[in-house]
Order: structure tokens, then C-alpha cells, then sequence
């Protein structure tokens, strides 16, 4: 008995101190883990000529893969995703274009894919 009073109570208060700094630890390292949201969104068109309109873009909605922590991620307002492509560069008939993500006030949310990266926008002449 005297053994076990001895293993557990010797220098306790290092033993104490151990523990709640591995705890520290633990909570920085789970706190700062990146954590992966998935959403699919329909594709804005700005800048649009005003000679032209979109008949059709294919494929209508994108993946988008976001990476940050989870505190980040359950934060994130999925209305501040804006999805767009610039129809600056349009012309009559079919085009291909890059799809292009900004998302609104979080700088520390990372894009990591966006898929398919680039869309076909069918568009003609207003009548």
C-alpha cells in the first residue's frame, strides 16, 4: 500500500503539471486541424456585354472544395461564396471559360479545388 501511495503522490504536483500541459498541447494541435467543406454552386455571369445573352452554360453548377479549420468552416457564411465567370471575353457561339471563387471577408479560407475548372457558355445576340 505504501508502494502505490508512494508511485502515485511523489512529486505530484510535476506529475499534475505534465498532464495539463499535455492537454495544452492536445487542444492546440486538434484546434488548428484543417477540416474540408464541399459544396456545389450555380455559376454567376458578370460583366456580360449587352449585346449578348446566355443561351446555356454547361455544366449549370461546379464543385467547390474549401479548406480551413473547423471553427472556419462552421463560421463560413455560404452566401458569401460568389461562383462567376467573366463574360467580358464573350463572343456569339460557343466559349469556354475559367471558373472563378471569391469568397467575401475570409481571407484565410483556401480554394483547393474547383471542379470542372472551366464551364462552355453558349451565348447569341439580343434581338
Amino acid at each position: 500500500m505504501k508502494f502505490l501511495k508512494n508511485l502515485i503522490f511523489h512529486n505530484f504536483h510535476l506529475k499534475l503539471l505534465s498532464l495539463i500541459v499535455a492537454f495544452l498541447m492536445w487542444l492546440n494541435v486538434t484546434s488548428q486541424k484543417q477540416t474540408h467543406l464541399e459544396i456545389y454552386s450555380y455559376i454567376d455571369v458578370i460583366n456580360l456585354r449587352e449585346d449578348l445573352e446566355i443561351e446555356a452554360i454547361e455544366p449549370e453548377r461546379v464543385k467547390i472544395i474549401l479548406e480551413s479549420t473547423a471553427k472556419n468552416i462552421q463560421e463560413l457564411d455560404i452566401s458569401k461564396i460568389h461562383v462567376f465567370i467573366d463574360g467580358s471575353k464573350l463572343k456569339e457561339g460557343e466559349n469556354k471559360l475559367p471558373v472563378k471563387v471569391a469568397v467575401e471577408g475570409l481571407e484565410h479560407i483556401k480554394i483547393i479545388t474547383i471542379s470542372p475548372p472551366e464551364v462552355i457558355v453558349y451565348a447569341r445576340k439580343k434581338h
